[in-house]
């Protein structure tokens, strides 16, 4: 099968690094006395910036975060295990310029250094619905609720569980909390597609 795998919280977790800059920023730079958004996963939507607050923060941050995140619990191994098996790892995540100055080398640096195997990486595009048609994906892991309603109208989406995903809903659709959980149905899948 081909898996197509994103990366910042769901790979990693990504969230805790990014609400600090982001709180940090909003306190000595923006100081319009905002309220973070617990609901938030990302810099758009955890607090009510303008663009141009948005777009300053994720030059000036963004590449720094990510390389801080720590690896989640058994997903190196899991992805390791299905690559072992015959699946087609893709890495696929929206970082993109101008967010991020090196997009593919910062990303590529960062799996290297964190011991995560894969056959094909795929950044450059915010949207994910074209790269995976255009990689004929079998499934997708993903934690944003914009890609998941997108991508689940043609293809199964295993999704991370989150409070910000929980409108996510419908057959295409399976929650997971841990990467153990995620490698049962990529093993019931596979096992339906014989």
């Amino acid at each position: 099968m081909k898996i197509g795998i994103d990366i910042d919280n769901t790979i990693t977790n990504t969230l805790p690094i990014l609400k600090k800059y982001c709180q940090r920023y909003n306190d000595t730079v923006v100081k319009r006395d905002l309220q973070m958004h617990e609901e938030g996963v990302a810099t758009y939507n955890l607090y009510d910036w303008t663009q141009e607050e948005n777009m300053d923060f994720c030059i000036k941050y963004l590449e720094e975060v990510v390389l801080q995140a720590e690896v989640k619990e058994n997903a190196r191994e899991i992805i390791q295990k299905l690559k072992n098996e015959g699946h087609h790892i893709n890495i696929i995540s929206s970082r993109a310029i101008p967010m991020f100055k090196t997009p593919y080398e910062t990303t590529e640096k960062f799996l290297k250094e964190k011991g995560i195997v894969y056959d094909k990486l795929i950044v450059g595009k915010v949207e994910k619905k074209s790269s995976c048609i255009e990689n004929q994906l079998d499934v997708l892991i993903e934690d944003e609720p914009q890609h998941i309603t997108q991508i689940a109208e043609f293809i199964p989406v295993i999704v991370f569980d989150a409070i910000y995903n929980k409108q996510c809903v419908g057959n295409n659709i399976m929650r997971v909390k841990d990467w153990n959980e995620i490698y049962s149905i990529i093993k019931k899948m596979e096992i339906n597609r014989k």
